[in-house]
């Protein structure tokens, strides 16, 4: 059978990529957190924080989470937490977290605003990284909104209202009262944000009736409560800004990784 000769077929360059294409790309070929990754030490029971948090990050970020045993609510328990943060924190090291950040409001404070800066130092020696915790962060943020006289909602016993007075005072921040947040620690959570907002709006105005003087902000601690949805509506119904334990933390955090995204729902923190 005679041989033909064979001319090989030309080379074809490769088809220009649209716009969309190149962004898809882009997008798809990232690392997931490339833009940073939030290492969040929370107490095991906890889980609100995981539920707000995405409502306000921004793309590109991610936030592991390490859990550390809490059995109780006394000194001996949050002492025991913060024992085992450290080695919490290499652990979140090791997943390429950025920061750090210590997400328990009263074992940020219960011994005191230097024992909580001294926390934040094991913890960023611990990770080799910038470690943040809770009520620290919480002072930042009210110092940021203007904040000299506070409202405080939490769902504690008056015990521990006194302990968070007590840092509130140390920290230069007067307190005007407290607003009980309608059920204790356990059950909280149940409450959906417009019930909080309406508990919340109800408190400032009893307080504001029974106190000549002006309440620059309301703190809400505690990351049991469903916040991040209700801070819009508190701050429409009452002008008063409102600074929650949970949306404290992860401003600071961003702030630690130099990202300055504008979040839309954020409340007059993010403003």
């Amino acid at each position: 059978m005679p041989r033909y000769p064979v001319t090989p077929a030309p080379a074809l360059a490769p088809a220009p990529a649209s716009a969309q294409h190149r962004r898809v790309q882009q997008e798809f070929s990232q690392t997931p957190g490339a833009r940073g990754r939030i290492g969040v030490i929370q107490p095991a029971p906890g889980v609100m924080l995981e539920h707000e948090w995405p409502q306000l990050l921004p793309p590109g970020l991610l936030f592991p989470v390490a859990r550390v045993r809490l059995t109780g609510g006394t000194a001996a328990d949050y002492a025991a937490l913060a024992a085992a943060a450290p080695a919490a924190a290499a652990d979140l090291a090791s997943a390429a977290a950025g920061v750090i950040v210590f997400a328990c409001a009263i074992g940020s404070l219960y011994a005191g605003a230097a024992a909580e800066a001294a926390l934040a130092e094991r913890l960023a020696a611990a990770a080799g990284r910038p470690a943040l915790t809770l009520a620290a962060s919480s002072v930042r943020a009210l110092h940021h909104v203007g904040a000299r006289r506070i409202a405080i909602l939490t769902p504690y016993a008056p015990d521990v209202n006194a302990l968070v007075a007590a840092y509130a005072t140390s920290q230069g921040l007067g307190v005007a009262g407290f607003i009980a947040a309608g059920a204790p620690i356990a059950s909280v959570g149940d409450i959906g944000p417009a019930g909080v907002a309406a508990i919340a709006a109800a408190g400032l105005r009893d307080l504001a009736d029974a106190d000549a003087l002006k309440i620059d902000a309301l703190w809400i601690p505690c990351t049991a409560i469903q916040t991040v949805a209700a801070i819009p509506a508190i701050e429409a119904a009452t002008r008063v800004p409102v600074i929650s334990g949970s949306q404290a933390l992860l401003w600071d955090a961003l702030r630690t990784l130099a990202i300055g995204d504008a979040i839309a729902d954020g409340g007059r923190l993010f403003g």
